[in-house]
């Protein structure tokens, strides 16, 4: 009872897995959050990130990772896991030796899955288009062993949304008790008459694409439906191509514009450093992820939690990281691949006042539920639990 007592009571210190800046994907952001809403927490963290303690596309990322965490007073291990955040399939695929490992130690192991492919109906079709046809019964089988076989090591499994624990129970046979919901953190409101304002000599109405540009993101839907606007505005595209594809989407983005003569109103901005993003989001009038083919896998977006602090209408298509925002009445939610709706969706809500507001005062209800704030405290609670069911 004593050391019951004393584990609900005392300071939390944990290790942390994952990528974390300088590295550019939405798991180093959403780790940078945490970290620092955990700490605000009186939480003690202490990050083992890529490319400092551990390195991806190499084998060595086992042992680096082991004997970092092995050398450390901190018995609960945090993993932010993505299926190909260790490099290949596999190398991806030995993470399980890592779990492994750690469990012999006496470790203690929570698992953050920020992607998850639903079986059996959509698994084929991820795995042809990250990995092709070759093998794809082996990699079929591959990828829904690896699942639940990580799932199994863990003593508890994070996910972002209903849907995503629905999948695990229903199609992994991952246990309903093993499983939290806790939903991405979204940053809080932004002071917006503080910012410096980069220029808008024409100050026309400014639709805003902000997030990685690569195959899947639905940015050729995008481009042909603001072909079909009828009015003057800019479409601005902030964001480079993903650290770990090597593709020429980019390229053929620009050049489908020029082919619809288009570069007047479409503008491509590339990666823009953190500290200058609020120029330009602050002068956005509204928001669009217009996602297709990456749909059928269950992420939340991190550019969401970036974006939805300024305010300003969302337009999404109805994947998963965006479904639920329809229900919540926050954004205007498209078929993914109708590019007239999502050509109406646009217009709607750069141009109807009623809409904008509306969408504007639910925004701003629902951003304090979903803080960084409220992310840890759940998380906490997480770290407790896994702490008691082990004193």
């Amino acid at each position: 009872m004593q050391k019951i007592c004393r584990t609900i009571n005392e300071k939390l210190s944990i290790s942390m897995v994952s990528t974390f800046p300088p590295d550019k994907d939405g798991i180093a952001s959403y780790t940078a959050r945490l970290e620092n809403a955990l700490k605000s927490e009186n939480i003690s963290v202490r990050v083992f990130a890529n490319g400092r303690e551990w390195k991806r596309n190499s084998f060595s990322y086992i042992i680096s990772i082991v004997q970092k965490i092995a050398a450390s007073k901190n018995s609960l291990v945090h993993f932010q896991l993505s299926y190909f955040m260790f490099g290949n399939e596999y190398y991806t695929g030995l993470f399980p030796l890592v779990e492994v490992s750690l469990k012999a130690l006496g470790k203690h192991v929570v698992i953050t899955l920020h992607d998850i492919v639903p079986q059996p109906d959509h698994i084929n079709t991820f795995i042809i288009k990250i990995r092709g046809t070759h093998f794809l019964r082996f990699k079929q089988l591959a990828l829904k062993v690896y699942t639940k076989i990580v799932c199994s090591l863990a003593d508890k499994v994070i996910v972002h949304s209903q849907i995503g624990k629905d999948v695990l129970i229903s199609d992994y046979g991952v246990s309903f008790n093993k499983i939290s919901i806790i939903p991405h953190g979204i940053d809080q409101r932004i002071n917006a008459e503080k910012l410096v304002f980069r220029s808008e000599p024409q100050m026309l109405p400014t639709l805003t694409y902000f997030g990685f540009v690569r195959q899947g993101k639905g940015l050729d839907d995008l481009i042909r439906a603001w072909n079909k606007i009828n009015f003057k505005a800019n479409l601005v595209i902030i964001g480079g191509k993903h650290p770990h594809l090597n593709d020429h989407y980019v390229e053929n983005l620009k050049y489908l514009v020029k082919e619809l003569n288009l570069q007047n109103s479409v503008h491509f901005e590339g990666y823009v450093p953190a500290e200058l993003l609020p120029q330009y989001l602050a002068v956005s009038d509204a928001f669009v992820f217009p996602y297709n083919e990456w749909g059928e896998v269950i992420a939340s977006s991190g550019a969401l939690s970036v974006v939805a602090p300024y305010l300003q209408p969302i337009v999404a298509t109805d994947v998963p990281a965006f479904i639920n925002l329809k229900s919540l009445g926050i954004a205007e939610i498209v078929k993914r691949g109708d590019i007239d709706g999502l050509a109406a969706a646009i217009t709607n809500v750069l141009t109807d006042h009623e809409t904008r507001t509306t969408l504007h005062n639910r925004l701003e209800q629902w951003l304090p539920e979903s803080s960084w704030t409220s992310v840890a405290k759940k998380t906490e609670q997480v770290y407790r639990d896994v702490e008691l069911a082990n004193a």
